[in-house]
C-alpha cells in the first residue's frame, strides 16, 4: 500500500495536527458538559477521531491491517451509541409518566 499523496511530505503532519486540535476541543466538551447527551455526542465524536487517525496512520505506515482495528472500533462504536440511546430512552420514560 503506497500513499501516492501529492504533497504528502506536508499533508499528513498538518493531518495529524488538526486531528490532535479537534481531539482536544471535543476533550473539553466531553469535560464541561453540560448534559449527559452531549457527553454521549462526545465521545462519539472522539471514536470518529480515533478511526480516522488509525486510518490515517494505516495510509503513511503502508500497513493495511490498521485499516481492519478501524473497521472494528468503528463497529463498536456503533454499539456503544446505540446503548446510550437505550439508556436514555428508558431513563426519560420513567420520568414522563405519560409516555
Amino acid at each position: 500500500m503506497n500513499a501516492g499523496i501529492a504533497g504528502a511530505a506536508w499533508v499528513l503532519p498538518l493531518t495529524f495536527a488538526l486531528l490532535a486540535l479537534a481531539a482536544a476541543l471535543i476533550l473539553l466538551r466531553l469535560v464541561r458538559g453540560p448534559r449527559a447527551p452531549d457527553r454521549v455526542v462526545a465521545i462519539d465524536a472522539l471514536s470518529m477521531i480515533a478511526i480516522a487517525t488509525i486510518a490515517l496512520l494505516a495510509l503513511s505506515t503502508g500497513q493495511p491491517m490498521l485499516l481492519d482495528a478501524a473497521v472494528v472500533l468503528s463497529l463498536v462504536s456503533f454499539l456503544g451509541t446505540t446503548a446510550f440511546i437505550l439508556l436514555f430512552r428508558r431513563r426519560g420514560r420513567e420520568a414522563d409518566p405519560a409516555a
